[in-house]
């Protein structure tokens, strides 16, 4: 059957059947999710005609480009036409062959009873690979090191080691390895892709040459290839995968047996540096040290982020911030201006929600004297208070049209002209604006300018919400805490399991101001060296004894057993309300001591009737 490859940077390549009506775009309901930012939420949809297949565009904000040219809003595909959305590459393969995997299930007599010569190399990469873990610094280094090593002692051609980030489990940092030094890219099927990440299957495919062939094998011309999850406990790291285009009997059950403990040994030592980062980050947090240090967090997207920081902070094009609220933009504006060359001149805020609509104009622009009743003497606008260095515009997505179009005049011509003055006067600002709104759907309905947006977004920044940070909770957490108990004179050591367990469970949907609030609550609240459950905000608790987690058998004790005071609370709750407040009654009904009971309704803080 027809398929696609798609290529999105740092990720494995991956062949994906075409079926008619798939969409791709960046919401999570696409049956093809890419998360490059530039690509819209609704991008691309493939449909079948008479002729063959077909993409049109969603009315996408950048666009699709075919072999380099933009289309209108469809195109007939033919073989091998590239189609690019944001920096995302898709190859429209034409092809009729379906897809199968082989599933090599792995037994005890699948284990040779002898050990042969390939039997010592093997031991000898085991003992490689944990002698690097001890001195482990460079997780590229090591997993460069070991596919090299697994490519000479299974004689085949290319290995890689793709690892996952966030719960979706797609693959988003790869590293790669051949025997030989061409750089053609190595493409995985689909199927092998959600058999490895999905089920968790270690698994072998062949290149039989009949119609049951995996389409991807016969493409790239590989005659055998195998792949092996990276699994610590319950969790999944990533996966590891091999080929070889000379023999297809290149693996047998042994190897994928082999590969299988290899990924569990690379997975420990890949999880023991997430740590040492964890760790790392949070001396970070509560140290001094670069302007990105503001930023706490060692997850992909706040990696990403202080990535893009460093890079468009020295530039001076005007940027775009998105995101939703509480997550910071005007902070990552603030960055952008120190890590730039106009960090020793003027930082000017406005924010647009907040100024009248008959004010915006004398904000922005200023006026003279005598411009209007009142206007006793000259007002400099914002742009004038940030000439040659930021002027920062949040919630610029409130701004009223008329005042859209004199901002696209000042942007436009670089000259301002106050009210009621006579003539313009030049100015070099560079402007940094933020929304939470979705401004091309603002465009569409009219309410935003769309040659405004262009001149605004020239880059664009996206704020990652805090649900999406996957690690980071407990490191800002923990170091807003500290900085909360020190404005209360206290010293606190952080968070009971019970606490950290509600933490973990909210959606903060207000982000991290939201999160910032409940830690100055918990620090006025903590009467010991720990916040506890009781400590936190109605919200948290509620929500915590509404939905009550199931252990997981991935978390530490520690947390697995904080996680019963949840369930406990709920309980005793429960009790009381069928006892109406009785502690006699509710103890009873518990089949628990009147003295236990009270104990636990003090310690949550509960209403009970001593009788």
């Amino acid at each position: 059957m027809a398929h696609i490859i798609v290529t999105e940077p740092g990720q494995v390549s991956v062949a994906v059947p075409l079926r008619d009506g798939l969409r791709a775009g960046r919401h999570e309901r696409n049956d093809l999710v890419l998360a490059d930012h530039r690509v819209s939420r609704q991008q691309i949809e493939f449909s079948r005609t008479p002729a063959g297949w077909r993409v049109k565009d969603l009315r996408s904000t950048h666009g699709t480009f075919v072999n380099g040219g933009r289309i209108e809003e469809s195109h007939e595909l033919t073989d091998g036409d590239r189609i690019q959305v944001g920096s995302v590459l898709i190859t429209f393969i034409e092809a009729e062959v379906t897809q199968q995997i082989v599933h090599e299930q792995l037994t005890s007599a699948a284990i040779p009873s002898q050990p042969d010569d390939g039997a010592n190399r093997r031991l000898r990469l085991v003992y490689e690979v944990s002698r690097a873990i001890g001195a482990l610094e460079n997780e590229d280094e090591l997993l460069g090191r070991m596919l090299e090593a697994i490519l000479d002692v299974l004689d085949c051609d290319r290995a890689l080691v793709g690892l996952t980030s966030g719960p979706e489990g797609s693959l988003r940092r790869v590293v790669r390895s051949r025997k030989t030094a061409a750089a053609e890219e190595i493409v995985l099927s689909r199927a092998m892709v959600e058999a490895i990440l999905q089920r968790r299957q270690g698994v072998i495919l062949r290149n039989a040459g009949g119609r049951e062939t995996p389409h991807t094998l016969v493409r790239e011309h590989i005659l055998s290839a195998m792949g092996a999850p990276l699994l610590v406990g319950s969790r999944l790291l990533g996966l590891l995968y091999v080929d070889d285009r000379a023999r297809v009997d290149r693996f047998s059950p042994q190897d994928l047996e082999f590969l299988t403990s290899l990924g569990h040994l690379t997975a420990a030592a890949l999880e023991g540096a997430e740590r040492l980062r964890s760790a790392t980050a949070m001396a970070e947090a509560l140290g001094a040290g670069g302007p990105t240090d503001d930023l706490i967090g060692a997850s992909p997207p706040m990696l990403q982020l202080k990535a893009q920081l460093h890079k468009y902070g020295a530039a001076s094009a005007n940027v775009l911030i998105r995101g939703e609220s509480g997550t910071g933009k005007e902070l990552i504006a603030h960055l952008l201006h120190t890590l730039s060359p106009r960090a020793a001149q003027p930082f000017i805020t406005l924010n647009c929600a907040a100024i009248p609509e008959s004010m915006i104009e004398s904000e922005l622009f200023g006026y003279v004297k005598g411009a209007f009743t009142g206007a006793i003497r000259d007002k400099r606008g914002k742009f004038t208070l940030a000439d040659r260095g930021t002027l920062f515009l949040d919630e610029i997505g409130d701004l009223d049209l008329a005042a859209q179009a004199k901002l696209l005049r000042a942007l436009q011509e670089g000259e301002i002209q106050p009210l009621g003055a006579e003539k313009t006067h030049r100015v070099n600002v560079r402007v940094v604006s933020a929304t939470h709104k979705d401004l091309v759907k603002e465009i569409a309905a009219r309410r935003f300018r769309e040659d405004l947006y262009y001149r605004l977004n020239v880059i664009e920044v996206e704020t990652p919400p805090l649900r999406e940070r996957e690690g980071d909770l407990e490191l800002l957490a923990q170091a807003l805490l500290q900085s909360s108990a020190s404005s209360a004179d206290k010293r606190l050591e952080g968070f009971t399991p019970a606490a950290l367990a509600a933490l973990r469970r909210h959606p903060w949907p207000g982000n991290v101001r939201e999160l910032r609030n409940e830690m100055e609550r918990a620090a006025i609240n903590a009467d010991g060296p720990l916040v506890d459950f009781t400590d936190l905000s109605p919200r948290l608790r509620s929500a915590s004894a509404e939905t009550p987690a199931a252990p997981s058998a991935g978390a530490t004790l520690a947390e697995r057993f904080g996680q019963l005071d949840v369930l406990e609370r709920q309980l005793v709750e429960e009790a009381l309300r069928t006892a109406r407040g009785n502690l006699s009654e509710a103890s009873r009904l518990l089949g628990i001591t009147r003295i236990m009971l009270k104990r636990r309704v003090d310690r949550f803080g509960l209403n009970a009737r001593d009788d």
